[in-house]
């Protein structure tokens, strides 16, 4: 009995181990898991030991209490190495586990391949674990691609260093690069004086005049007695033409002020006393004379010494001429600004004169809002009040007289017309809207009159010289036709029309003569029409 027993026992045993073998090598567990997908969810610290054991569904070594073989923290912000083999670790006596092993192993290799974002590695000790992507550094500097020197360029640095790298920038003459940096140096320290005076002499450069004249300002709030900033300010209000605060700076500069500058400031204000004594006797040539002599000695950016040449060449019945330099000397014209810098007065006297160029160009609605913003400026002002109702009056009468005279009512437009031109005797517009109703009343003796008078006053006014050509035409005065289209055409090529006027006069003018005169046609392709 014994015997069997023994027999039994082993039996039992053998079988156990066999079936243990096959169970192993067969059993659900050990097939190829799919790799299960990665939770957006999960943390970037490694998971727990519990969570680790479940969520893996291959077999796991045994824990091994070697030290080394312990996860650590820092492997988690950096790709897991291969495990080394550890020499005390047990090996898998049987073939079967050895094949299991490596059919665990190529599951991980295989799943490895499908997807790199989701790896899968190998721990000797905890087995498999997901490793997740490490997250982008955050810079905490903020950084942004600058045109200086085409390097990135921190605007956390320094305001010394920035402030150097615009230094650099201006000296080469890149002055937009340069008040970027000037800029982002105030806005890392704004109470530096220095800074604020560097910029001014950026916008300087940049033609900003109003702008600089701002930064100077405040530099001389933070520091009232930062003697560049004052010399930097005195040279503004100079070419702007505030010459009493310009010589007061240039008072309080020191050693940056020289004879030249202060002998500079002198005679602009020679200048514009003798402009306001000529403006009072109505001098204009002499006004006209002394504002040009204020520009050459430094006022070149003064608007009131625009604004007094612009009147003098009003006066002087010079109107293209005079929109031309207003604009010149107006161009970046801010009324809140000018009210700040030159005061309300200066401010009142510029928007009249605008007003003036408007009325004499024929922008009567521009001329209105002008005169407007003046009077309200400056109210106790008679000269600019009389201004207003000029503007108000010649708009009226444009308006209504184009109203009769789309009504082909003539008489009716011919009389408002010239109702305009009592308020504003040498106005372009009506003079040659006047000339337009008496040519079709068939008075072109009186319209050439209008025509000549407005092309005096505005030498490229195109549609006057164009119906003083045709009242020449009808009055068959075909030499003095010729010559008008003829300049018409050169002016404008592509009027067809005009050269086809041009022609019929010429036809026109040889018949006259018997065909003896020569065509004074512009080519060959020009068609005659009778």
């Amino acid at each position: 009995m014994a015997r069997s027993k023994k027999i039994s026992t082993g039996q039992k045993l053998c079988c156990e181990s066999i079936l243990g073998c096959i169970f192993q090598s067969w059993s659900p567990r050990r097939r190829k898991p799919s790799l299960p997908e990665k939770d957006h969810r999960v943390k970037d610290d490694l998971p727990s030991k519990s969570t680790a054991t479940t969520t893996n569904p291959k077999i796991l070594p045994r824990k091994s209490t070697d030290a080394s073989s312990q996860p650590r923290k820092s492997d988690s912000q950096k790709p897991q190495q291969k495990p080394k083999v550890d020499e005390n670790h047990p090996r898998k006596s049987s073939d079967s586990a050895r094949k299991s092993s490596d059919s665990a192993k190529k599951s991980i290799s295989s799943g490895s391949s499908r997807t790199e974002s989701k790896r899968f590695s190998l721990n000797g000790v905890m087995g498999n674990i997901i490793v997740k992507p490490q997250p982008a550094v955050k810079v905490d500097v903020a950084q942004t691609k600058s045109r200086w020197e085409g390097k990135p360029v921190n605007y956390r640095l320094d305001p010394e260093a920035l402030k150097r790298m615009g230094n650099e920038e201006y000296c080469r003459g890149r002055f937009g690069e340069a008040l970027v940096f000037y800029e982002r140096a105030i806005s890392a320290d704004p109470k530096t004086p220095t800074y604020w005076c560097n910029k001014s002499a950026a916008l300087i450069s940049l033609g900003r005049l109003l702008e600089a004249s701002d930064a100077c300002e405040e530099a001389l709030r933070l520091n009232p007695t930062y003697e560049r900033a004052h010399q930097r300010l005195a040279s503004l209000q100079l070419r702007l033409g505030e010459v009493e605060k310009a010589l007061s700076h240039y008072n309080e500069a020191g050693k940056y002020t020289e004879t030249k500058h202060i002998e500079q400031v002198e005679d602009v204000i020679k200048c514009l006393r003798r402009c306001d004594e000529a403006r009072r006797s109505k001098e204009w040539n002499v006004a006209l004379k002394e504002t040009l002599f204020a520009i050459s000695y430094g006022a070149d950016s003064s608007p009131r010494v625009y604004a007094l040449q612009t009147e003098a060449l009003l006066h002087l019945q010079r109107h293209e001429e005079a929109y031309s330099v207003y604009q010149k000397g107006t161009k970046r014209f801010e009324i809140d600004s000018f009210i700040k810098i030159f005061g309300l007065s200066i401010t009142s006297y510029l928007l009249m004169v605008g007003a003036q160029v408007y009325i004499a160009v024929g922008r009567f609605e521009d001329a209105v809002t002008a005169s407007t913003q003046a009077a309200r400026l400056d109210p106790s002002s008679e000269e600019v009040n009389a201004v207003a109702r000029k503007a108000r009056a010649v708009a009226s009468a444009r308006l209504s007289g184009n109203l009769l005279f789309n009504a082909s009512k003539f008489e009716g437009a011919c009389v408002v017309y010239t109702e305009g031109l009592e308020k504003d005797p040498y106005n372009a517009l009506l003079l040659c809207n006047r000339a337009a109703s008496r040519f079709k009343l068939g008075l072109f003796e009186k319209a050439i009159e209008d025509c000549t008078l407005a092309l005096s006053l505005q030498p490229s006014y195109r549609k006057a010289r164009r119906r003083r050509a045709d009242s020449y035409a009808k009055l068959e005065k075909w030499q003095h036709a010729i010559q008008e289209y003829e300049l018409l055409v050169m002016e404008t090529p592509e009027d067809e029309e005009t050269r086809r006027a041009l022609a019929e006069v010429n036809v026109r003018f040889r018949k006259q003569n018997g065909g003896n005169v020569p065509f004074k046609g512009t080519g060959s392709d020009l068609v005659v029409v009778n």
